[in-house]
C-alpha cells in the first residue's frame, strides 16, 4: 500500500520530468503530440504553462499559412530553450497537426488551421488566477514574428529575446573570396599598379565624381525628383523654380555645363601652354577663354530661371 501511495504520488513528477526531456530532445523545443499527448499535457492539475499550435502541415491539407507559420513559432520556441533548464521546464511550446488530433480539433470547435493557444498553469506554486486556455488572434496579429513574440513572452515566467542563429557560410566564404581576390590582384600587378597609379585616371574619376555630386544627383536620389513637369499651358518644363526644387533632366543640363567649363580649365592650364608655336597658343586662349565666358554665362542664366530675383548676369 505505501509503495502504491509514493507512486501515485511521484506520477506527476514523472509527467514533468517526460515533457521536460520532449523538449530538450526536439531539435527546437517543440513537442510533437496526438489526441492523448495533448490530454495530457493540458491537464487540469498541470504545474506548467504550454503555448500550443494547432497546425495542418501535410501537403493534402494545402494549408499555405500553417507552412508559413511554422517556422516563426519554432524560432519562439528555439529562444525559449535557450533559458536555463530551471526557467525553460515551466512553460513548453507544442505543435498538435490535424492528422494526429482530429478529435481534439472537433473539441474546440476550430474550423480553420494555424491557431495557437496558451495554457497556463493551473495548479502548483505557479499556478494562473485564471486557468482556461487563452487563444492568440491570429486574424489580427498576422503571422510574423514581433507580434507572436510580444504575446507569448508576457505569458512566459521570464521574458525572453528572440535568438537567431547565424550562418557560419559569410565566415568562411568571405576569407576565401578575399584570399582569390588578392591572388588574382597579385598576379595581375604588372597590369593593375599602372592603372592604380596614374595621375590622369584619378584626376578624370575626381572630377567626374565632383561633377557627379555638385550636379544633384544625391539630391535627386534621396527626393525622389522627377525627371520633367508640366509647365504652364501644358508645356514641359525642364525647370523647376526655387531653391528648394529640382527636376532630372535640370541636372543633368547642370552637371554638362560643370563639365564642359572644367575640359576649359584643363585646356587652359595643360593643353594650351604645351603648345610649342605662340600664336597657336594665343589662338587656342581666346577660344577656349570665349567658350569658358559663354558656359558661364549660361549657368548663370540657368540660376536665374529658377530664382527669378536673382540680379546678376554676364550679359
Amino acid at each position: 500500500m505505501r509503495v502504491t501511495l509514493l507512486s501515485l504520488l511521484a506520477l506527476p513528477l514523472a509527467i514533468a520530468t517526460d515533457w521536460a526531456a520532449s523538449a530538450a530532445s526536439s531539435r527546437d523545443g517543440v513537442i510533437q503530440l496526438n489526441t492523448e499527448t495533448f490530454n495530457e499535457l493540458t491537464a487540469p492539475d498541470r504545474e506548467w504553462g504550454a503555448t500550443i499550435v494547432l497546425t495542418a502541415m501535410p501537403a493534402g491539407y494545402k494549408c499555405a499559412p500553417c507552412h508559413n507559420f511554422d517556422p516563426i513559432f519554432r524560432t519562439v520556441a528555439r529562444s525559449w530553450q535557450r533559458k536555463s533548464k530551471a526557467v525553460r521546464n515551466k512553460h513548453y511550446f507544442a505543435e498538435l497537426d490535424f492528422s494526429n488530433g482530429q478529435d481534439v480539433f472537433q473539441r474546440l470547435g476550430l474550423t480553420s488551421a494555424p491557431t495557437v493557444y496558451y495554457y497556463p498553469p493551473a495548479a502548483g506554486e505557479n499556478k494562473s488566477a485564471k486557468s482556461n486556455a487563452v487563444n492568440f488572434d491570429l486574424n489580427r496579429a498576422g503571422l510574423s514574428l514581433p507580434p507572436l513574440h510580444t504575446w507569448v513572452k508576457s505569458t512566459t515566467p521570464e521574458s525572453f529575446d528572440i535568438y537567431m542563429p547565424k550562418s557560419a557560410v559569410p565566415f568562411i566564404l568571405a576569407p576565401l573570396v578575399l584570399a582569390i581576390i588578392l591572388y588574382a590582384a597579385y598576379s595581375a600587378r604588372k597590369l593593375l599598379v599602372p592603372i592604380l597609379t596614374s595621375r590622369i585616371i584619378w584626376g578624370v574619376t575626381v572630377i567626374m565624381l565632383c561633377i557627379l555630386f555638385t550636379s544633384g544627383y544625391m539630391w535627386n536620389k534621396i527626393k525622389g525628383a522627377p525627371y520633367v513637369q508640366a509647365g504652364p499651358g501644358g508645356r514641359v518644363s525642364w525647370v523647376a523654380g526655387g531653391y528648394q526644387n529640382q527636376l532630372g533632366i535640370e541636372s543633368q543640363v547642370v552637371a554638362v555645363l560643370y563639365g564642359v567649363l572644367a575640359l576649359t580649365v584643363i585646356v587652359l592650364s595643360v593643353f594650351i601652354p604645351a603648345q610649342s608655336s605662340p600664336t597657336k597658343q594665343h589662338i587656342g586662349t581666346y577660344l577656349w577663354l570665349a567658350l569658358l565666358v559663354v558656359l558661364f554665362s549660361l549657368l548663370i542664366r540657368l540660376f536665374k530661371l529658377k530664382n527669378g530675383g536673382y540680379p546678376f548676369g554676364l550679359f
